[in-house]
């Protein structure tokens, strides 16, 4: 007889997927355009009168640095960790706190308000009801795994 071997994961991750995959690209998104629309518009203000290089240097430079922090933020959080949310909050918080004084340079109107919304929809997107939902399947699941890895498998003859 064959030892009993424990399943490989916890929960289908194909149907975890598929109930979350709104709650987890929105603020994805959400970050892809407050990077987009804020970068723009601090190019078209602050760094106006900056040479190409400068600014498009400091353009990928804090695009990486969001980017990074936000992906291991958001990792951790599908581990199992949900306090790395603020993490994500406060990426959003930099955007939004950048955008604000540009308004100073009379920027275009349209542009002013797509930089100011798109952090406040990934805030709105990291307190949806599914995103919470989504952080506490995953604490339970980062539970079952380390009560799991801690009660050794009897062995049979």
């Amino acid at each position: 007889m064959k030892p009993h071997r424990a399943a490989p994961f916890v929960a289908a991750p194909h149907r975890l997927w598929l109930r979350h995959r709104l709650a987890l690209f929105g603020g994805i998104l959400a970050l892809c355009f407050s990077i987009g629309t804020a970068g723009t518009l601090m190019n078209l203000t602050y760094f106006a009168h900056a040479s190409d290089a400068l600014a498009t240097g400091i353009f990928f430079t804090g695009s990486a640095l969001a980017c990074a922090l936000f992906g291991i933020a958001q990792s951790l959080v599908l581990h199992g960790y949900p306090k790395w949310v603020w993490l994500q909050a406060g990426v959003f918080m930099v955007y939004f706190l950048a955008v604000i004084p540009t308004a100073l340079y009379s920027p275009d109107r349209t542009l002013f308000t797509l930089a100011l919304l798109s952090p406040l929809i990934g805030m709105l997107c990291l307190n949806s009801k599914r995103q919470r939902e989504m952080r506490r399947t995953m604490v339970d699941m980062r539970q079952l795994r380390t009560n799991q890895t801690r009660t050794p498998h009897a062995r049979h003859p």
